[in-house]
């Protein structure tokens, strides 16, 4: 009786905890960054923010990206975007379909005619890149120039662009 009673006992505790656990994969994105390029019904998102790996002989600056298929064909390339998703194909740039996708607003500063995606979306027509999987290090609108100063850095290299895009 005593051995039912106690396992009845450790049963409602496990129950009970998990019961209380949070499930942070609804709540935290697999990856945040920008449609760096489109092709047919995929996108190709890329980190926003790099991670360092020099601690463990890595490289100290890695950005991730992910193809994602089965893409809402109204995502367009230098928008900034929100992904969940599953399982992901060992390869760079990964590639997996998206449970979700989620837009981050663009930001439209004071004067600009253009927002931080259109701005983005020029920058990437440019005919001075390469296909390359680039990474974006910075966006930011210059007033005083009535342009955006945009700094893209291929993932796999050190090499990086300074492209100007007029705010028009």
């Amino acid at each position: 009786m005593k051995r039912i009673f106690t396992f009845i006992l450790v049963l409602l505790l496990a129950v009970s905890l998990l019961g209380c656990s949070s499930d942070n994969s609804k709540d935290e994105a697999g990856i945040t960054g920008y449609v760096m390029n489109k092709e047919n019904d995929r996108i190709l998102v890329v980190s926003s923010e790099a991670q360092d790996f020099s601690a463990n002989g890595g490289v100290n600056e890695f950005y991730n990206a992910i193809w994602f298929s089965k893409a809402p064909k109204d995502i367009k390339i230098g928008e900034k975007v929100m992904v969940w998703f599953d399982i992901v194909a060992e390869s760079y740039p990964g590639q997996s379909e998206p449970k979700e996708i989620a837009i981050v607003p663009s930001q439209l500063p004071e004067g600009a005619d253009l927002t931080e995606a259109d701005a983005l979306n020029k920058a990437l027509a440019s005919e001075a890149i390469e296909n390359q999987v680039l990474a974006v290090k910075s966006i930011e609108y210059n007033s005083q120039e009535d342009s955006w100063n945009i700094k893209l850095k291929e993932a796999l290299s050190d090499k990086v662009y300074d492209i100007k895009v007029e705010d028009k």
